[in-house]
Parts: structure tokens; C-alpha cells; sequence
């Protein structure tokens, strides 16, 4: 049964009393589970909401529990891709981008930051924003490659030029403020990104 079907599936449904998603453990002990996450979308914990299987109930919890660390994994790696989350979205369409993954830790090229752009803000506001200049946005790129790396303080490597060479062939529009630009970005997705990816 475990080669033809998945072990643990993803649900997204929008018509129960919980606000989902739930995952369900399809083989036996079979139960469905709330997660709960931290701010970065990492799961770091589950509660049993209703298990289908015919064992002693106390058994049937302690065999659940066993698999909870199985599934923090599977949806780190796997389960994520499949979620609704807004936040789950970007962070799969970040996992996919190959270079951030560059082990020989080469600087980002403008490409790579564009590429980054469309998906962390990827609307054009009317207003600028002046919360957060270049020089603070390519301190975002880099926290990005550190959180993805995950190995501490290691990353990428993105210059100012290169952060606003990216965004102005993005077509957002800038003011100057010295050598740093502040962008018609929307506050909202950016504080998104700085929540999912910023490394204290």
C-alpha cells in the first residue's frame, strides 16, 4: 500500500469548524491532524483531531504521536508544495529556485534578484514606500539565502547595485535618496517576506 499510495496527504478544506489545512496519516494509525506553525511557516507542532483506526484509544494516540516527527519532515520537504497557504506558496516557489541553494555561496547576479522579485513582491504600488531603501532590501535578499542554506549566518551575497539594477528592469519606479532608492512596493508583501525570511 505505501509504494501505490501517499503516506501522509495535505487538506485544504474550507467547510469544517477548524480552519485547516489538516494533514491526514492515510496508513494505519490513520488520523487527521491539525499542524501548527511558527512564523516562518516551519511545523512544529501537531494535534490529533480524529483517528479512524479500531486500536484501544490510548494505543491509538501513542502510535500517532510516533509519526509526528515523520511528518514535520515530509512537509518541510514535500507537504508545503501542496498547501493553499499563501505563505506556503511562496516559500515552495523560493525552494525551487536552484541557485539559492549555491553551496559555493556565488554572489547574486541580477537575474537571480528579479527572479526572487516577482515572487516575494511581485506588485507595483501607486505610492513609494519608504520603509525599507535598496541597501535594506538586499540585506533581505541575503537573510533569504541564509534561510534557505540554512547554515547560519552564510549567504549569498547581493550588492546594492545589483539589488537595483534588478528592480528597475522590473519596471517598479524609484526615488533617490543618496546611493540607495526606495521602490513602489507594497508594504504588506514586504513585511510578508522580511516575517518568512529575516534571520534575527
Amino acid at each position: 500500500m505505501a509504494k501505490q499510495f501517499p503516506r501522509f496527504l495535505i487538506s485544504n478544506a474550507t467547510n469544517t469548524k477548524n480552519k485547516g489545512p489538516f494533514i491526514v496519516h492515510t496508513l494505519p494509525p490513520k488520523f487527521i491532524c491539525k499542524p501548527l506553525f511558527d512564523a516562518k511557516r516551519n511545523l512544529i507542532d501537531l494535534t490529533s483531531i480524529e483517528m479512524f483506526n479500531e486500536e484501544d484509544n490510548a494505543m491509538k494516540y501513542v502510535n500517532a504521536h510516533s509519526v509526528f516527527d515523520e511528518m514535520k519532515e515530509w512537509y518541510k520537504y514535500s507537504g508545503m508544495h501542496q498547501s493553499d497557504n499563501a505563505e506556503d506558496k511562496i516559500l515552495s516557489d523560493i525552494h525551487k529556485l536552484s541557485f539559492l541553494n549555491d553551496e559555493a555561496l556565488t554572489p547574486f547576479t541580477v537575474e537571480q534578484v528579479q527572479a526572487v522579485i516577482r515572487i516575494i513582491v511581485p506588485t507595483k504600488a501607486k505610492t513609494i514606500y519608504n520603509g525599507s531603501s535598496s541597501y535594506g532590501l538586499k540585506h533581505l535578499m541575503e537573510h533569504l539565502s541564509q534561510t534557505i542554506l540554512g547554515k547560519g549566518r552564510i549567504n549569498k551575497y547581493c550588492s546594492n547595485d545589483t539589488l537595483k539594477e534588478a528592480f528597475e528592469i522590473e519596471g517598479f519606479r524609484h526615488v533617490q535618496e543618496g546611493p540607495n532608492r526606495y521602490y513602489n512596493i507594497l508594504a504588506s508583501e514586504l513585511n510578508r517576506a522580511k516575517k518568512l525570511f529575516w534571520n534575527t
